[in-house]
């Protein structure tokens, strides 16, 4: 900015980092805006022999210039005009002043700038919103959205990421959710969701990520939900042409599904949302609670009890079913939807396990060690670690989380059955003896690995522990006996 400055141009630090230093927070990045035209950025850069990539944003006006190891882009002031991209502008052009490029940007709590001496220029109205905790766009929402699709998308992962509540002036629709929850919505709002037609799944679902990774996920989710988003469609260019792919309509259904009285607190969606919220922030976690109970209500799911009360006896497997067509649908990595399928697929596996104890968990943790699911012992141990997270996020979205003893009683099942898992092996590498000590020992066997075998087999049958005296004893066994056999 000093450099930008010195050469005669106007500098300031735009968007959400002036946001971030407003609220206290330690902004990710910083972006410029200037006066300058690129080409001027760039002299200004290399006087000072700074690494710049001005191809990145070149029918942009950008420049991004990286100082002292930081990557900063600066843009020109400029305007912009959509046409039937739902996200890229048709056309841009540099304009003369600050607000005029303020004015472009979506919401009034990112369309502030700073100088260099700290000075805040907020021409929309951002720092009482900021103070007021409100999220609004620049102008008319509708128009906004309209512009820019992924407007809409930002939007619910702002609500979660700063807490904020959403308002807008127009379009104003009846409530949504149910009251006196904490994700009740007392006025809901239109967005031009068939915009979303034309926008990436790849930017889709980086929204969707950080999205669900925030502080507040469940009230963005819940934005998402009642504007309509989630039963949108977006696209993904393939063999040179686009196809359409269907966002998260499965979700829809959860909406005011009810549930038994004598366990749950919330229908199906708001529960989903406090079990989201009440887990770490972290992808497979996340991505796991939010589908967890999808398969709820559906034909051969929902029942009623001989008391009145609605039952979903096997949800669990639907959800693993439909979470997998999902993330496929949505183009996720295999290993991720593994592991997404798997937590979904075992998370009502605690709740009898608070009465039957540690041998079923043992039973349990011995299964899935020879499922053929985890690679390593270590890869078993990080899995069960999040399915707890699940299971502790699940509950804690019940009546139980009213219930201390109960909640605790949950904390140490989840502790005995990780501790389980980190001392149970899963493959040859993770047992406590390894085939150069049994050459040592029985230098007459070469085929150690198939020794090693046996003894993995033995150990995760539960006939014998993981100690290096047991299995060299065992092995000695083994052996012998196969001699006799001879």
């Amino acid at each position: 900015m000093q450099s930008l400055l010195e050469a005669g141009y106007q500098a300031y630090i735009v968007g959400g980092a002036v946001r971030d230093l407003l609220l206290g927070i330690q902004p990710g990045d910083f972006d410029i805006a200037t006066d300058a035209l690129p080409e001027n950025t760039l002299a200004v850069c290399r006087s000072h022999n700074w690494k710049t990539v001005d191809k990145l944003g070149s029918n942009y006006g950008c420049v991004v210039a990286v100082v002292d190891h930081m990557a900063v882009e600066i843009t020109t002031f400029r305007g912009e005009g959509y046409g039937s991209d739902a996200h890229r502008p048709e056309k841009v052009w540099y304009c003369a002043t600050l607000q005029q490029d303020l004015s472009r940007r979506d919401f009034t709590v990112n369309a502030m700038a700073m100088d260099i001496d700290g000075n805040i220029y907020d021409y929309f109205g951002g720092k009482q919103d900021l103070k007021d905790k409100l999220l609004r766009t620049v102008g008319t929402a509708w128009q906004r959205y309209e512009e820019d699709a992924l407007r809409m998308w930002r939007a619910c992962r702002f609500v979660g990421q700063l807490g904020f509540t959403y308002v807008q002036t127009e379009s104003l629709q009846q409530d949504f959710g149910q009251q006196h929850t904490p994700y009740y919505m007392p006025a809901n709002f239109a967005f031009p969701v068939h915009r979303c037609s034309g926008l990436s799944l790849e930017r889709v679902r980086k929204e969707l990520d950080k999205l669900l990774l925030t502080e507040n996920a469940g009230h963005g989710l819940m934005l998402l939900m009642a504007t309509g988003l989630a039963d949108t469609v977006c696209r993904v260019k393939e063999n040179g042409s686009f196809t359409e792919i269907a966002i998260l309509p499965e979700l829809r259904h959860l909406v005011g599904l009810n549930q038994n009285t004598r366990f749950h607190c919330y229908d199906v969606w708001e529960h989903t949302l406090q079990a989201v919220d009440n887990s770490p922030r972290e992808l497979t976690v996340r991505w796991a609670l939010l589908l967890h109970d999808i398969g709820k209500g559906l034909p051969g799911i929902r029942c009623i009890n001989k008391e009145g009360q609605p039952g979903d006896h096997g949800h669990e497997g639907k959800s693993a079913q439909m979470a997998e067509t999902i993330l496929k649908r949505l183009r996720y990595p295999e290993k991720f939807i593994r592991e997404v399928v798997w937590l979904v697929a075992q998370h009502m596996r605690f709740a009898p396990m608070l009465i039957t104890g540690h041998k079923t968990l043992l039973h349990w943790v011995r299964g899935e060690a020879a499922s053929g699911q985890f690679r390593t012992r270590c890869d078993m141990e990080a899995s069960f670690s999040r399915l707890v997270d699940v299971f502790l996020a699940d509950m804690g979205a019940t009546h139980a989380a009213k219930n201390p003893e109960l909640m605790q009683a949950g904390r140490q099942l989840g502790q005995q059955v990780i501790a389980i898992a980190a001392s149970f092996p899963v493959h040859t590498s993770d047992l406590a003896v390894c085939g150069k000590e049994i050459l040592q020992v029985f230098p007459q066997h070469k085929d150690t690995g198939k020794l090693l075998h046996y003894l993995l087999q033995r150990i995760q049958s539960g006939n014998l522990i993981n100690d290096k005296g047991t299995l060299l004893t065992a092995l000695r066994k083994y052996l012998d006996k196969q001699q006799e056999d001879l």
